[in-house]
């Protein structure tokens, strides 16, 4: 079923308000409202004593405006009580600063302290409701690692790192050869001495910095399992979600693990936030949605839908009349099942003071709230659709992880770079999946895999096969040139171990900075190359670019080449777009 709903924070504004306000929710085509979700506060106002009779009531008065309940667990803000006598449950930054108690996600999802106290709420929460027909489905926190909460070093965080890297490496010499200790005298006698890896004046190991990536990725996924398992342990029969925002593919942990706990994943859909002078691009835009389609690779929620004019200190852009509409219809061609607009009203008070929603502080009913009502009129005339693309851009935690820690160049930008290649497939109106590496991508016709520098000698396997069957692959520059410690590989060739299936070997290197770019050549036309250059040899593929005076020699910047029943193409660079375009063409003519 579709719902279609509002943010509703009636803890803002008193219940005297709620009434009229749900008639004028159902007015406006609206038959769900998302609630509680900053109200940690209103249901826990001291600490083990639980009070539902504000929102006992909300939800009374839905039922009888025939509103369903989307209830969130709110663990994304803590109230007074929980800081004042723990205040150990904080975030630290690589300064040793704690997060000030006040600000949102101030605490550490690592902490054990946090989550129990977390866990205990969304236990309480879940028995009160589990027999609450008017609830349909349940969120739990709200946007993990956003606002830089992803990154944590306090002492909890590196009392577990330490465990961590026990059970995963047993024996600290093994430890020690892998990670290459022996250079700067970092070799370890004991787990504990192994730093988190705060900056200092040289950057840490590699080696290192991918293990604390690594971890992060485990605790934010651990966190939200625990507050999933929670919930379920009184309430089987509402599924569960949490709301992953926009900027989630640049964070210290993957989206898709995280998402593993969840019955659908939801998202939070802002084409524009404070101080943007410019909302996304379509291309841009529509990335966003179809990588959040892709953490479980199902149809989906949107949370939070942009309406009116967003930001906490700077604001910039304002949507303009009928784009927020158009918006939140194009998601819905994306998988979008249900869609909520953030926020019903505005609240004059906080620091979301200029987080404007659909009706405004002077309480009128002006242009936001009929291009709601008319985009609820379109939405319940369109179906529910879960796209399904032939073609896939593979996501690699790792891989990404390790060009954040090693960017090489400063102008590399994994997420623009994905959506490069995303946009080629987008302006052809050709569906495309954004599918974790570890899963099967052997159904789709062409797999993208931007810098994937990390490859495990099975991922080789599987890649080989699937074009050894008839798939077509693209590489880009950095692809295979790492083993899963992150480090570079003795006595091998780039890319390591894939020389046959792309039918080239990168000869030479070289990173292009800001203002950079290498002249090429394809059948003729003039281009470039930015970010990297690497200079193709090849072994038995073709070159279908060259770079054009170069001083190094006559090398290729893309080769295509024939394997099994299908084609690998490794590029030695982020070409311009006329170039990347002309470059689609060719390729796309063996889909017929």
């Amino acid at each position: 079923m579709r719902y279609l709903g509002v943010d509703y924070y009636p803890e803002q504004w008193g219940m005297e308000l709620v009434d009229r306000d749900l008639s004028d929710i159902v007015t406006l085509g609206a038959n769900l409202i998302r609630i509680g979700d900053f109200a940690w506060d209103r249901f826990e106002p001291s600490e083990g004593e639980y009070d539902f009779s504000f929102f006992d009531e909300v939800i009374a008065k839905a039922e009888r405006h025939g509103l369903k309940v989307m209830m969130c667990v709110p663990t994304a803000t803590m109230p007074s009580w929980l800081y004042e006598k723990y205040p150990e449950v904080m975030n630290v930054d690589e300064k040793g600063y704690a997060q000030p108690y006040g600000a949102r996600r101030g605490y550490c999802y690592g902490n054990e302290l946090y989550i129990k106290k977390a866990v205990a709420l969304a236990e309480k929460l879940a028995d009160h409701y589990k027999d609450c027909e008017t609830i349909v489905a349940w969120q739990v926190d709200n946007e993990i690692g956003h606002e830089g909460s992803d990154v944590c070093y306090c002492k909890s965080c590196e009392k577990r790192f330490v465990s961590y890297l026990k059970e995963k490496y047993r024996d600290i010499d093994e430890l020690n050869r892998r990670w290459g200790t022996a250079f700067w005298a970092q070799t370890y006698s004991e787990f504990k001495q192994i730093p988190l890896p705060r900056p200092g004046f040289t950057p840490h190991n590699p080696s290192l910095r991918l293990e604390y990536a690594r971890f992060r990725d485990q605790i934010a996924a651990g966190y939200i399992k625990a507050l999933v398992d929670a919930v379920k342990r009184y309430d089987q029969k509402h599924p569960v979600t949490h709301d992953f925002e926009g900027g989630i593919i640049n964070k210290t942990f993957s989206p898709f693990h995280a998402a593993e706990a969840l019955d659908f994943v939801s998202y939070n859909n802002y084409p524009v936030w404070g101080g943007q002078k410019a909302p996304l691009s379509e291309a841009e835009l529509a990335f966003s949605v179809d990588f959040a389609r892709g953490f479980k690779g199902e149809k989906f929620w949107v949370t939070e839908s942009i309406m009116g004019q967003q930001g906490h200190n700077d604001i910039g852009y304002a949507p303009k009349p009928g784009e927020a509409e158009n918006w939140a219809l194009s998601s819905l061609d994306q998988g979008v099942e249900s869609l909520i607009f953030f926020r019903y009203r505005g609240f004059t008070k906080g620091a979301e003071q200029f987080c404007f929603g659909i009706l405004d502080a002077d309480n009128e009913k002006r242009r936001k709230y009929f291009e709601t009502m008319d985009f609820f009129k379109k939405a319940k005339l369109k179906p529910v659709v879960e796209p399904k693309g032939e073609v896939c851009i593979l996501y690699d935690y790792d891989s990404k992880s390790s060009m954040s820690i090693q960017r090489q160049s400063d102008v590399f930008s994994y997420e623009k770079e994905c959506v490069k290649f995303y946009t080629q497939f987008h302006k052809r109106k050709m569906v495309c999946d954004i599918v974790d590496s570890s899963r099967d991508f052997s159904g789709y016709r062409i797999a993208v895999l931007p810098y994937m520098i990390i490859m495990s000698d099975g991922f080789k396997k599987r890649l080989k096969d699937y074009v050894s069957n008839g798939g077509i692959v693209i590489l880009t520059p950095r692809s295979a040139w790492k083993d899963t410690d992150n480090n570079l590989v003795f006595g091998k060739r780039l890319p390591v171990d894939l020389d046959d299936l792309c039918g080239c070997v990168i000869e030479e290197h070289e990173s292009l900075l800001e203002g950079q770019s290498a002249p090429c050549d394809h059948q003729g036309a003039e281009g470039c190359g930015t970010v990297f250059e690497e200079l193709l040899r090849l072994t038995g593929g073709d070159a279908l670019i060259s770079w054009k005076d170069n001083p190094y020699g006559d090398y290729a910047a893309a080769v295509e080449n024939h394997y099994g029943r299908g084609w690998s193409y490794y590029l030695g660079t982020s070409f311009d777009e006329d170039t990347l375009t002309a470059l689609f063409d060719h390729i796309l003519k063996k889909l017929g």
